[in-house]
């Protein structure tokens, strides 16, 4: 990455839509067909059937959404609505103890030559899932869909997506276990979307959010509350943080939970002078940086034009590493782009497979 400039920071990556951290009235109501509730990338099921088309009609928000001008520098355009399946309003911010554990999931076949997981491997290896037998040396692409979990209908149309895709959970959104489970069953790799401090006081980073403020033992308290919602994932990356990511000293606690913990990290890079990737360094915490945000502009034209910037970027260097968030046009996007890529040469993977390849391991 050394020829390229900086990744750009996203004027709008860190926005906190603020509705999803607090309960209101005025629930939005949203219709899924019989096909959907009973289909969707086994949303609550044992045996998830292939999934059907997705028929969603959503009615406005009560709240104004802010403009593209009102918005901070920690802000993005994160979600409109908050919901439950069949339209069943649940306290989004609700801390209940974890439902059952989730059901053992069956690996993806490996590439060949692969090897198989061990016990014994650090947890970002142990729960990777296996890149598509037909990488060899062509171009990697790794999409990651951050701020998954409180918004119910859209975190199901995600994980409906291809396996590949990667899938960054919000710790604090209500039945994690059971989504996450859903989720793995399908054959995504997860990461743990880590609320940290933006920049702006004015944003609400949600609860149990990390902040350079915090003694040390208070950071690792609400590190580990967040890294106990839910089970195998390969690492975190950071909501936004544009504060935090920039404290050397707050960075470097969290690295060494990481490094004891097994787990990688990925920048999410919500800022140009974040820390992270010296203090990952530093730790020996397996480390990579976003190189793309998808949706900044939240409509089809532009998600398509990011996409042809990571097509780019992977033909150029050989990876390439994309967020995305759950909007309506980053899904659509995404299920159009994602069949054409075996005509352009591209592969799809898991975040590990790019983070291993960036880290001279595959």
């Amino acid at each position: 990455m050394s020829d390229l400039p900086p990744p750009s920071v996203s004027p709008h990556h860190n926005q906190q839509i603020q509705r999803r951290h607090r309960l209101r009235g005025g629930w939005p109501v949203f219709v899924l067909s019989a096909a959907v509730v009973g289909g969707v990338g086994g949303w609550l099921i044992d045996t998830p059937p292939a999934p059907p088309p997705i028929v969603v009609t959503l009615l406005p928000d009560s709240e104004q959404e802010p403009t593209v001008g009102s918005l901070s520098p920690d802000a993005s355009a994160v979600g409109s609505f908050n919901g439950s399946i069949a339209a069943t309003p649940e306290p989004q911010m609700q801390a209940a103890a974890p439902d059952e554990a989730p059901t053992q999931t069956a690996m993806l076949p490996p590439r060949p030559g692969a090897k198989a997981p061990r016990d014994d491997q650090p947890a970002w290896l142990r729960f990777a899932m296996a890149a598509p037998a037909d990488v060899l040396d062509k171009p990697r692409v790794a999409i990651v869909i951050d701020d998954l979990g409180p918004d119910r209908a859209r975190t199901a149309r995600v994980i409906a997506l291809a396996p590949a895709v990667t899938l960054s959970f919000l710790p604090y959104a209500d039945d994690l276990q059971r989504v996450t489970a859903a989720a793995r069953r399908a054959g995504h790799e997860m990461i743990v979307h880590v609320p940290m401090e933006p920049l702006s006081a004015k944003i609400d980073m949600g609860p149990n959010g990390l902040a350079t403020k915090q003694p040390k033992e208070e950071v690792l308290r609400r590190l580990n509350w967040d890294l106990g919602r839910f089970e195998s994932y390969v690492g975190i990356n950071n909501h936004m943080g544009s504060r935090f990511t920039g404290d050397a000293q707050a960075m470097g606690w969290v690295m060494d939970e990481l490094k004891t913990r097994g787990l990688m990290f990925l920048d999410s890079r919500t800022i140009a002078t974040t820390t992270a990737a010296k203090a990952a360094t530093a730790d020996g915490v397996p480390f990579a940086e976003r190189d793309v945000f998808l949706d900044d502009e939240q409509n089809a034209a532009a998600v398509d034009q990011q996409l042809s910037a990571v097509e780019a970027l992977a033909k150029r260097k050989g990876t390439a590493i994309a967020i995305g968030h759950p909007h309506d046009a980053t899904i659509a996007a995404l299920s159009r782009w994602i069949v054409g890529l075996p005509q352009k040469g591209i592969v799809l993977v898991p975040l590990t497979d790019v983070v291993k390849a960036r880290l001279g391991l595959s």
